[in-house]
């Protein structure tokens, strides 16, 4: 039986890692599943330490001594987890990979072109390479990436043409949480009132579970209900689903939310709190893609009053 489907027992806990649920994930403990996916079981937990900004160090070394065959894997965590705790990796993993050579490294790789490198085009490019050459169904991760880079850069055509290709895959592909959550993004931005309810419903569906225990999955799920009633022009359940987020008291500010109120704010406000709330912005993300926007309209602007002066 494929441990991953909806009676194997990792269903819940990937479940559980991809919607953020992370405190639920570092809840296991090992003896609680087969000694055969007890690697997988770790892997998710070392991943949701990090996410939460715990130094993932014991769990690694612990791991190293009981699945000591998966040098590789561990290698990798180890420098994932000394760059989220630390700011570095005094190893230079990341910059030393050129080609991916199993799923969690391609990922993790990625991100760390993308997050520390700037370099989206890199991760695309690297993403690309390790799905051509693999081509294995039941590694769907890296096509969430690769979907999502894509989606940041505009390229939706690209994005639903992966999206597209799933239909060649086996129907339990389909079954799987990171398909569900691919698939809410492709209908919220074909747009349409029928497309964005339909992943309204999937958020909200998802927003049943206890997140007690996760503020940080249970903030992603409410601004992410944000954004789809703005497109949605819902605009009293958004200011009330800015009241929930408020009520979580988050310790670190986020960027995106800020810039969700901005857009509602022009929208339903005439932009009375835009500038005190860009201010706040420029100070949690200052290089948040809204504000580098706004700075190349400005100085678009600027250039064409310069121009303007000139000839006067």
């Amino acid at each position: 039986m494929d441990a991953f489907s909806d009676s194997g027992e990792l269903y819940t806990i990937r479940n559980q890692f991809y919607t953020n649920q992370h405190n639920k994930v570092r809840g296991y403990s090992l003896d609680q599943f087969s000694s055969e996916n007890q690697l997988k079981v770790l892997e998710y937990q070392i991943r949701s330490s990090i996410a939460l900004e715990q130094d993932a160090s014991k769990l690694i070394d612990e791991g190293k001594v009981k699945f000591a065959d998966n040098e590789q894997l561990f290698q990798l965590l180890s420098a994932w987890n000394d760059l989220k705790s630390f700011g570095t990796d005094d190893s230079t993993y990341f910059d030393d990979i050129k080609k991916a050579e199993f799923e969690l490294q391609a990922v993790l790789t990625s991100i760390y072109l993308v997050r520390q490198e700037k370099d989206i085009d890199q991760a695309i490019n690297l993403l690309v390479e390790y799905i051509d050459s693999k081509g294995n169904f039941d590694e769907l991760e890296p096509y969430l990436v690769l979907i999502q880079l894509y989606l940041s850069k505009g390229n939706f055509t690209s994005a639903n043409k992966i999206f597209n290709d799933f239909q060649k895959f086996p129907d339990h592909t389909r079954d799987s949480i990171i398909y569900q959550v691919l698939e809410s993004w492709i209908y919220s931005l074909k747009g349409e009132t029928d497309n964005i309810n339909n992943s309204y419903y999937f958020y909200d569906e998802l927003l049943s579970t206890d997140f007690d225990d996760d503020n940080q999955g249970h903030f992603k799920i409410l601004n992410v209900l944000f954004v789809l009633t703005l497109k949605l022009k819902h605009y009293p359940e958004a200011k009330e689903l800015i009241q929930s987020i408020n009520a979580l008291n988050l310790k670190t500010p986020n960027g995106d939310f800020i810039a969700n109120q901005i857009t509602l704010d022009y929208l339903d406000n005439d932009g009375a709190n835009v500038d005190k709330l860009l201010e706040e912005l420029k100070t949690v993300e200052p290089e948040h893609q809204l504000i580098v926007d706004l700075n190349e309209k400005n100085d678009a602007f600027d250039e064409i009053v310069g121009k303007y002066k000139v000839s006067a």
